[in-house]
């Protein structure tokens, strides 16, 4: 009788590997590339752009013929230059173009996380605000019930003190002891309903403590904060506010190297003067 064997197992599937698993590494691939391009058409470009560099380095400009020959080696560096922008551009565009789809992936992802938060963070602020309105108003009517007390026992004492002096005056001025008996009880009274009213001032709820922080099983807290935000309404006096800020500084002087390019030649609190340069064309 023959012995059947169990099958053997499926082989699991490769994990796909990465795109470009075996090329070389980019701090290797990219110059190669650029330095394969920028030879392409002309072999000798780097050993003309050793020579140009040098030139620079001997360089004179001391009559009209050496300033001639300055304006030469300049039209040569711009023109190198337009070869590296081009060698450049060319090798750049696939990296380029990768790189834009690699960001739009990911910014499509992260504009529906962003969304999502902002989402929630509304939620979270708007119950922040309603329960600080709460608070608020707890805080209001508390204060508001402490003055009314404070206001009553403040009443109920000069109300004793009143009830004190007249009786004192009638002990001094009563016609019998009966009258003097009844403006000594009046007196005991306003005496008493002046300590309750001082008892119960005394007794008044103290203000709601701030609530904690909230923390969740998974470990987040969220608390409360207050946000102060600006809008300027009036940019004269605001600019006199912060007229010493580094920042504002930097951006006049831009706001007015940018007027005095375009022509303009008087600006209030400016100093502005030719300086001679040489033209290459």
């Amino acid at each position: 009788m023959s012995i059947r064997r169990p099958a053997a197992p499926a082989a699991a599937d490769p994990a796909p590997a990465h795109t470009g698993h075996n090329r070389a590494p980019l701090d290797e691939l990219i110059p190669a590339e650029f330095r394969a391009e920028l030879l392409r058409e002309r072999p000798d470009f780097l050993t003309r752009f050793a020579d140009v560099i040098a030139a620079a380095d001997r360089a004179e400009a001391i009559d009209d013929e050496t300033l001639g020959r300055c304006g030469d080696l300049v039209k040569i560096c711009r023109a190198m230059d337009a070869h590296v922008t081009a060698t450049h551009k060319a090798v750049k565009e696939p990296h380029l173009l990768a790189g834009r789809l690699c960001d739009a992936e990911k910014n499509a992802l992260a504009e529906q996380l962003a969304t999502a938060k902002r989402k929630v963070e509304d939620k979270a602020n708007a119950f922040i605000a309603r329960r600080e309105a709460a608070a608020r108003a707890e805080r209001e009517r508390i204060a508001a019930e402490e003055r009314a007390a404070a206001e009553r026992a403040a009443a109920a004492e000069r109300e004793r003190i009143r009830a004190e002096q007249l009786a004192a005056e009638a002990a001094r001025s009563a016609a019998g002891e009966e009258e003097r008996i009844a403006a000594e009880q009046r007196a005991a009274k306003a005496a008493r309903e002046a300590e309750e009213a001082m008892k119960a001032a005394a007794l008044a709820p103290a203000a709601p403590s701030r609530s904690e922080p909230v923390r969740s099983d998974a470990g987040a807290t969220v608390s409360g904060k207050q946000e102060w935000k600006s809008e300027v309404t009036d940019y004269q006096l605001a600019f006199i506010a912060v007229e010493d800020n580094a920042h504002v500084r930097a951006a006049i002087d831009k706001a007015v190297a940018a007027l005095v390019r375009a022509g303009k030649r008087e600006i209030p609190g400016t100093r502005i003067w030719p300086v001679a340069k040489a033209s290459f064309r």
